[in-house]
């Protein structure tokens, strides 16, 4: 039961591998916002960010092999009311790539010097799928340095974490021949809509992911951090004003994980979107970050 579970975890954060990339949204191109980028020395690795735009800080965190691109469709709207940091986790893209072990505790005291470094005394914190679980362990240690923390396609881990169907596992690891582009597209039909699957933005999604590949001991040191992750039941101490976030057809982490949190974060509202996957923030981007904006600082959509 453990080792499924375990290989459930493992598989639930591995198909960000393939799923969360996008490009910067027309209206971001050629924007005269603010944005600064660099590397800092945290815990002894390089980590590599991105800042855009101007207002309290708000802070997105990847899931497992995910870039700053991953972020790129979302980025120039959250920059219009908030500074919006992104960043590579330690074993990806232009940050440092140790072989590890890694732990999600490790990730989340990168996330501390990373802020400290920056200067950041308080932000919104966002995290998805094993981001989420970043999110989760930094709000537990360090909650006086979230505003308000939001969570999407993720949980607590442990034995309260709802697995995906056998079926599905059965699909992330069969075997989908040497073509890397059809391996990408079959790892991707399980995190999108199949209305999503047939749109042009599905291939550039393709181009990126072979454009970046990560190193696959960095990889497995990320999905290990993921598998082992459980604050089932430390979840419960966290305060701070919390939105859970999930999609209805989430085959990789079902809604029921979400609906687990909502339960034990007692200040928390939980939101559920009908009919997309995994990755329904990409699908519905402009929505998504209206939604969260919405929570965030509801006195800015008061003032439109």
């Amino acid at each position: 039961m453990r080792r499924n579970l375990k290989i459930s975890l493992i598989a639930g954060v591995c198909i960000f591998l393939f799923a969360a990339c996008s490009p910067f949204s027309d209206s971001g191109r050629g924007s005269t916002m603010t944005k600064s980028s660099g590397k800092i020395n945290v815990n002894g690795v390089s980590i590599f960010y991105q800042m855009m735009g101007t207002g309290e800080d708000l802070i997105l965190i990847s899931g497992l092999g995910m870039e700053t691109w991953a972020w790129e469709k979302h980025v120039p709207f959250f920059a219009k009311n908030f500074r919006t940091i992104v960043f590579d986790n330690r074993g990806v893209g232009q940050s440092d790539k140790p072989t590890g072990p890694y732990s999600i505790s490790l990730f989340a005291d990168d996330l501390l010097a990373l802020m400290d470094s920056l200067k950041i005394t308080k932000a919104h914190i966002l995290g998805i799928s094993m981001g989420g679980f970043i999110a989760l362990e930094f709000a537990i240690n360090h909650p006086e340095r979230i505003n308000k923390l939001v969570l999407l396609s993720t949980s607590g881990g442990g034995a309260d974490h709802v697995p995906m169907s056998q079926e599905v596992l059965a699909a992330i690891f069969a075997p989908t021949g040497e073509n890397p582009r059809e391996i990408i597209r079959s790892k991707l039909a399980l995190a999108f809509s199949p209305q999503f699957m047939q749109t042009p933005e599905i291939e550039h999604l393709i181009d990126l992911r072979l454009k970046t590949p990560q190193p696959r001991a960095a990889f497995m040191a990320q999905a290990g951090a993921g598998a082992t992750f459980d604050r089932a039941t430390e979840v419960s101490r966290i305060t701070n004003p919390t939105l859970i976030m999930a999609a209805t057809g989430d085959l990789i982490v079902p809604a029921e994980n979400s609906r687990i949190l909502a339960q034990k974060i007692k200040n928390s509202q939980l939101k559920l979107y009908q009919g997309f996957g995994h990755q329904f923030l990409i699908e519905i981007a402009e929505q998504f970050v209206a939604d969260v904006t919405a929570f965030l600082a509801p006195q800015i959509v008061r003032q439109h």
